[in-house]
C-alpha cells in the first residue's frame, strides 16, 4: 500500500539516501546537516524535489542547531528569551524567507521546552528560558514569524523535554513530576495551539504522572491529552524512532501500533532504509486489525491537507550549470581515478577560490573514489588509472607537459578559470567548467562518475 508511505517523514544526509526515496511516496523529507556540506548535493536534491507535493523540512532552530549555512546566524533562543518577542519574530521571519527561497516549506521549530537546573545539554541553549510565560510568548512570536515567511512550524518536544536529565538520542528518561508541575511545561504548547501551530513533535520521555510509556507512543498523552483535552487537530509527529530512548526498548511493531492507535500522524525515520520495515509493519497491523484504518485514513487526510508543492528560487542556478558546462568526454572503462591538482595558482585579493580546494578534494574522493595528488606527484600514478587533470592556469611550457600526460594515461582535462586554454586540448577528452566553485565541481564529478564505468 504505497499510500501508507505518506505517514513517514524520512531524514536524509546525502544524495544516496535521497535516491533511495526517489520512487517512494513519503509524506516528508528532513534535510540533515551533512546535506549542506556539499552544496552540489543540496542543489541537486532541491532541483529533483521541485514541484513535488511534499513536506520539506530541517531542524534549523537558530543558535545551538543551525543546519543551513545560507541562513544568517542567530544568537540562540536562550539569549532571545531575555528580550522582547519581536526579536524572535523578526529572526524567524528572516530565516524563514531564506528557507522558503531555497525550497524548504517547513521547519522543526520552535523549541518550547522549559529550562531547569537538571535540563540536559541536548536542550540547553535551545530553550527560551525557565519562565513558561516567556517561553510561550517567544513560541508564539516564532510561529507568527515562520507563518509570515510562508513556512509551517513545529512546536517541540511535547509535553516538554526540559525536566529530562538524559539525552533521548542515547537514553530513555523518566520524569517524576506531578500533574501540577507539568502544567507549567504544557503552558507554552497550549499557547502554541491557540495560535494554530501547524505541527507538534512528541518527546521520547516517560512522564510517570500520565503514563508508563514514552510520550511519543502514549495514547494517554497523544489522544487523551493533546487531541481531546487540548483540542489539537494539526499534524502530530514523533521524534526520530531510531533514537535509543525508543529503539532500545520498543520494536517497530510496538512503535507503529501504539503511535497510530494513539492518533499520531507521522513517524520520523532518521534512516530512510528503515522505511521498508516500518511501512510493511503498518500494512500488517492494519490487515490484522491491530490498528484502526479510520485512524490512519484520518492521518493521511491531514497530511494531504498540509502537503505543499516545493517551489524554489535556486533551481535556475542548477539549470545554468547544466547548460553552461561543456563536456567533451567519451564513455570509457576505468579501474581507478586520480584527480590531479595544480602545483600552484595565482589567487588575487578578488578571489576566494583557494578556499575551495579542500572541499573539491573531499568531493573528488567521495564522488569519484579518487586519489587526489598535486601535479608534481604524477609519477606516483599507475598507468591503469584515469587521470582527471584540473587546470586553473598554464604557461605555454606547462601546456606541453600536461598534453604529454595523455601519452601515458587516459586523461580528462578539466579547464576551469581560463576557457581559452581549451584550445590546447580540443583533440583530447576535456571539460570546460568556467568555475572552480564546489557547487559546480561537485556536479562535474558526478557527471564524470556516470561517464567512467568501473570494471
Amino acid at each position: 500500500m504505497k499510500e501508507l508511505e505518506r505517514l513517514f517523514f524520512c531524514g536524509v544526509s546525502n544524495l544516496e539516501e535521497y535516491n533511495y526515496l526517489n520512487n517512494k511516496d513519503i509524506g516528508g523529507v528532513l534535510l540533515y546537516p551533512k546535506i549542506f556540506e556539499d552544496p552540489s548535493e543540496f542543489f541537486e536534491i532541491i532541483y529533483r524535489t521541485e514541484g513535488k507535493n511534499i513536506l520539506l523540512s530541517t531542524d534549523h532552530e537558530g543558535g545551538q542547531i543551525e543546519v543551513i549555512p545560507f541562513v544568517p546566524p542567530s544568537p540562540g533562543n536562550l539569549l532571545f528569551g531575555r528580550l522582547e518577542p519581536s526579536y524572535v519574530q523578526n529572526y524567524c521571519t528572516m530565516a524563514g524567507k531564506f528557507m522558503k527561497d531555497l525550497g524548504i516549506n517547513m521547519v522543526f521549530a520552535p523549541v518550547l521546552d522549559l529550562l531547569f537546573f537538571e535540563t540536559n545539554p541536548v536542550i540547553g541553549y535551545r530553550s527560551y528560558g525557565s519562565d513558561p510565560q516567556v517561553v510561550a510568548q517567544m513560541g508564539r512570536a516564532a510561529i507568527h514569524g515562520y507563518r509570515r515567511a510562508g513556512l509551517y512550524s513545529c512546536a517541540k518536544h511535547f509535553p516538554g523535554h526540559g525536566r529530562s536529565c538524559q539525552d533521548s538520542h542515547e537514553d530513555l528518561s523518566v520524569v517524576n513530576a506531578s500533574l501540577d508541575e507539568l502544567e507549567s511545561d504544557l503552558y507554552p504548547f497550549k499557547v502554541a495551539i491557540q495560535n494554530d501551530v501547524d505541527s507538534i513533535m512528541l518527546s521520547h520521555v516517560i512522564y510517570k504522572a500520565i503514563d508508563d510509556k514514552p510520550a511519543s507512543i502514549s495514547e494517554k498523552m497523544i489522544r487523551q491529552l493533546l487531541r481531546e483535552e487540548l483540542g489539537y487537530n494539526g499534524l502530530i509527529l514523533s521524534d526520530a524512532v531510531e533514537m535509543k530512548a525508543l529503539s532500545n526498548k520498543y520494536s517497530p511493531l510496538n512503535v507503529v501500533t501504539d503511535f497510530f492507535n494513539a492518533s499520531g500522524d507521522m513517524l520520523i525515520l532518521s534512516d530512510p532504509r528503515n522505511l521498508k520495515i516500518y511501512s510493511e509493519t503498518l500494512e500488517n497491523v492494519l490487515a490484522c486489525g491491530r490498528v484502526s484504518k479510520s485512524f490512519v485514513n484520518r492521518s493521511i487526510e491531514r497530511i494531504s491537507r498540509f502537503s505543499k508543492r516545493v517551489e524554489s528560487n535556486i533551481t535556475s542556478i542548477f539549470e545554468a550549470i547544466q547548460k553552461a558546462v561543456v563536456f567533451n568526454v567519451k564513455k570509457s572503462n576505468c579501474k581507478s581515478v586520480a584527480v590531479v591538482l595544480p602545483d600552484w595558482a595565482l589567487y588575487t585579493k578578488a578571489d576566494v577560490s583557494s578556499s575551495y580546494i579542500p572541499i573539491i578534494t573531499t568531493q573528488a574522493r567521495k564522488i569519484l573514489g579518487a586519489e587526489v595528488i598535486r601535479f608534481n606527484q604524477i609519477d606516483s600514478v599507475h598507468e591503469s588509472e584515469t587521470v582527471v587533470d584540473l587546470i586553473i592556469d598554464l604557461t605555454p611550457e606547462e601546456v606541453v607537459l600536461h598534453r604529454k600526460l595523455s601519452e601515458k594515461f587516459k586523461v580528462i582535462y578539466v579547464i576551469t578559470r581560463n576557457p581559452h586554454l581549451a584550445e590546447n586540448f580540443i583533440d583530447k577528452d576535456h571539460v570546460i567548467t568556467y568555475s572552480l566553485t564546489p557547487l559546480v565541481m561537485g556536479l562535474v564529478f558526478k557527471r564524470l562518475s556516470q561517464i567512467l564505468t568501473r570494471g
